[in-house]
């Protein structure tokens, strides 16, 4: 009952400051410095608040806006119709990387890493490391270069300089392969309660860290070829079932619900877009009506790039649309995918297209229950680039709401998307304003469509 309510009221904190004028979501509450916070939390205490300013962090802005730029979901309202069009100022980015540094962020994960090596308390350590792993990693991935090495160190480094993004996701590697270490040296008690995604299970975080691990090389494959190998090897050692995915906790409890499905009920900004439902009509796929609701016709319409159609449809509330419906953050899912895609790009296109149909097969399995015994159309006589085409659509629909796929679709192009009047789609956040006006070190205004380091022409 102690760790419900202290998990409800994380959740609370994040979502108060993501209601805050409608316009920044996720900031404020234990996001920001907070002088009367007691600076001897209990390490769990700490462990489970930071577990959730992570999970709020890639379901947060992070999610929304990409989901948003991927055509997954559509502005309808107030200045969503801007973002829909990529309309946007840097104000916007305040609470999402606000998360990274502050409270919950890096300065609560920095303490629970040294507090729990300090008394061998490795699971504690690890889960900690992971959690930074995951919102560093992502971070780096939406603005590029940022500060790591010096962050979250105020009174040593009140102005941190910028690391390359290459350079901080080397060090996440490394982070990562730290947690693995601590996950196979484990602790004498660990109560699994406060281990909001495996429940204390090692063996499930560390096929996680390999699938992160996977993701995070894959990332840099379209600037360094080479890495198709090596984010291989990290699958194959990755996520094994979908029992070991890696997903944010939410609940019908005031506090614990899912962002998605908060954010669409109190401000009706957003609907499903058009993409992603002809993408499920072009083939049949029976997951259409498993992920969204018809309208009262009984047809399936979202709405297109710029339509800002209010009367689009909304997500299933059995199963997306569900306020207790858990985010899915790192998964079996896309380490199979990403399989896939390293298996295509290591001239094993035979091997790609096995893996593909064989990942539709496991995701029939563990939807079985809503698809009704409805098979998912696999592929067969398709050869070359429809291949990867293939592997990469199927994996925007399967990460549906995922950041990841904004990355996807940087270094590959798929899903092809049709914007309005043509419009070019962001490739990254832009630097937020509260950056920009008190780090001394800021390297200056990057736009939207300005190429981070793994993205290159």
């Amino acid at each position: 009952m102690i760790l419900k309510k202290l998990l409800s009221l994380v959740l609370i904190l994040l979502l108060a400051g993501f209601m805050v004028g409608c316009d920044k979501f996720l900031e404020g509450g234990i996001l920001d410095s907070d002088p009367n916070r007691a600076t001897d939390a209990p390490l769990l205490s700490l462990l489970a608040s930071t577990q959730m300013v992570t999970n709020g962090f890639v379901e947060g802005d992070i999610g929304i806006f990409a989901s948003l730029w991927m055509q997954h979901v559509a502005g309808v309202q107030q200045q969503y119709n801007s973002f829909e069009v990529y309309e946007i100022t840097a104000e916007q980015f305040d609470g999402a990387w606000g998360q990274v540094y502050m409270e919950g962020g890096l300065i609560d994960m920095n303490e629970i890493e040294a507090r729990a090596t300090e008394n061998k308390l490795r699971t504690v350590a690890g889960i900690a490391k992971m959690c930074e792993a995951l919102v560093v990693a992502t971070a780096a991935d939406v603005w590029g270069d940022m500060p790591y090495a010096q962050a979250a160190q105020p009174s040593k480094y009140p102005a941190p300089k910028y690391d390359k993004q290459s350079a901080v996701h080397d060090a996440v590697l490394a982070l990562i392969d730290e947690a693995i270490a601590d996950f196979v040296a484990g602790q004498e008690y660990f109560d699994g309660s406060y281990d909001f995604a495996f429940g204390g299970d090692v063996g499930k975080w560390i096929e996680a860290a390999h699938t992160l691990k996977a993701r995070i090389l894959l990332n840099w494959a379209k600037a360094k070829p080479g890495n198709y190998a090596l984010a291989l090897a990290e699958a194959q050692q990755g996520i094994s079932s979908t029992d070991g995915n890696w997903q944010a906790y939410h609940s019908v409890a005031v506090g614990e619900e899912n962002l998605f499905v908060q954010f669409k009920r109190d401000y009706g900004y957003i609907r499903v877009a058009a993409n992603i439902v002809e993408m499920f009509k072009a083939n049949n796929d029976p997951r259409l009506g498993f992920y969204f609701e018809p309208n009262s016709a009984g047809e399936y319409v979202g709405s297109a790039n710029a339509e800002y159609n209010e009367s689009a449809i909304w997500m299933n509330p059995e199963t997306f649309g569900n306020a207790a419906w858990h985010y899915d953050m790192v998964t079996w899912e896309e380490n199979q995918f990403i399989i896939a895609e390293c298996q295509y790009n290591s001239s094993n296109e035979g091997g790609a297209l096995t893996t593909l149909n064989a990942t539709l097969t496991g995701i029939e399995t563990r939807w079985a229950d809503y698809l009704g015994g409805v098979s998912i159309p696999k592929y067969t006589g398709i050869s070359g680039n429809d291949v990867l085409k293939a592997i990469m659509n199927e994996k925007y629909k399967a990460l549906f709401l995922n950041p990841q796929i904004w990355t996807d679709w940087k270094r590959t192009g798929y899903p092809e998307l049709t914007t309005a009047g043509n419009r070019e789609v962001p490739r990254r956040f832009l630097y937020p304003a509260d950056e920009a006006n008190t780090n001394t070190n800021f390297p200056g205004v990057l736009g939207l469509y300005h190429r981070n380091e793994n993205d290159p022409n």
